[in-house]
């Protein structure tokens, strides 16, 4: 059994309760960051309720707008997994407002980390760092080369925090000597450890709360949030990993296929589903006052494929299907008492 420490940032998120509930499985200490000692005891006893042993689990307050603390919580740590980054429920109207603490976070984290002569450093960034405000002019194959272009009038506030977090991580990582990995999934879904239904499930509690009667012509990828976990806990050791970008996606599907699977899986809630598809021309009025529908705008219409072939490769990624994701999702939803 490995005693390796790995640093966990963001411990209380939806995805990183997971990846700590796997660390904890496969024998490692977890150092857990969390924001107030309030989300740190709910991570604690989450974790124990789903099987972790916690007397390996340490938890620490820290704060991505504060250079305070980073060092004391990277300090003694063989491995990093930074996945702390703002994730708003609602697009915010200022195009830089999640920058500061995304970018300037990944940056503190990654200096902390490379100062305390860690190993290796897992980022969670996200196919929205590559495939955002290119318009009709890209091709539509997206892989780890490719990078969002922030410039674009069309690409959300989320988008653009994600992409410059990400590139300046690399650029922090390369000067302080660090071996680096970013993790890029499509939009994850799947089952709660407990009754808190994060940011990046609010899709399915939406359509569940009959909130999306209709939709706009965009489809998405989607990946199962166990998956997503493992394939960050196979790149801190895998071996070529280093230097990589890892888009995790389980396949692609439309927002009313999305409800459909929905349906299907907690036939209660069927009725409740989207039922038709926004005209285009109806989304970009609605762009001109709200800033949700302006973060869509640039994806109505486009179809794109994803290459997730490095990541079966090199991390064993061998992901659920999308429709076994959302299903699990709205069942949890359901079960945790969670959909209002």
């Amino acid at each position: 059994m490995t005693q390796e420490r790995v640093l966990l940032t963001g411990a209380s998120g939806f995805i990183a309760k997971h990846v700590a509930l796997q660390l904890l499985d496969a024998g490692y200490r977890v150092r857990g960051t969390v924001r107030t000692a309030e989300k740190g005891e709910k991570l604690r006893r989450t974790l124990a309720e789903n099987g972790a042993d916690v007397s390996q689990l340490e938890i620490v307050s820290a704060d991505l707008m504060r250079d305070d603390g980073w060092d004391e919580a990277a300090a003694g740590c063989d491995l990093v997994c930074h996945m702390a980054s703002p994730l708003p429920l609602r697009q915010p109207r200022d195009r830089q407002a999640l920058v500061p603490a995304a970018k300037g976070g990944a940056v503190r984290v990654v200096e902390a980390a490379a100062r305390a002569g860690a190993r290796r450093l897992v980022m969670t960034s996200s196919v929205a760092a590559m495939s955002y405000g290119h318009g009709k002019e890209h091709s539509g194959t997206i892989g780890e080369a490719d990078w969002s272009n922030v410039e674009a009038s069309d690409i959300s506030p989320y988008a653009i925090s994600k992409t410059e977090a990400e590139a300046a991580a690399w650029k922090a990582a390369k000067v302080g000597g660090l071996d680096m990995v970013s993790i890029n999934p499509v939009l994850v879904v799947g089952p709660l450890l407990d009754d808190e239904a994060g940011a990046s499930m609010q899709l399915v509690r939406l359509m569940m709360r009959g909130r999306m009667p209709a939709v706009p012509d965009i489809a998405s990828g989607f990946v199962d949030v166990r998956d997503v976990a493992a394939a960050h806990v196979a790149a801190l050791t895998a071996e070529g990993a280093v230097g990589r970008r890892f888009l995790l996606s389980a396949g692609t599907l439309s927002l009313l296929e999305f409800g459909k699977a929905i349906g299907e899986a907690v036939p209660d809630y069927g009725d409740k589903m989207p039922r038709f598809v926004l005209p285009n021309f109806v989304v970009r009025l609605a762009a001109l006052v709200s800033s949700d529908a302006r973060s869509v705008v640039g994806e109505l219409g486009r179809g794109k494929t994803l290459v997730c072939d490095p990541a079966k490769a090199m991390l064993g990624f061998a992901p659920r299907g999308p429709k076994d994701a959302i299903a699990a999702a709205a069942r949890s939803l359901r079960d945790k008492g969670a959909v209002h």
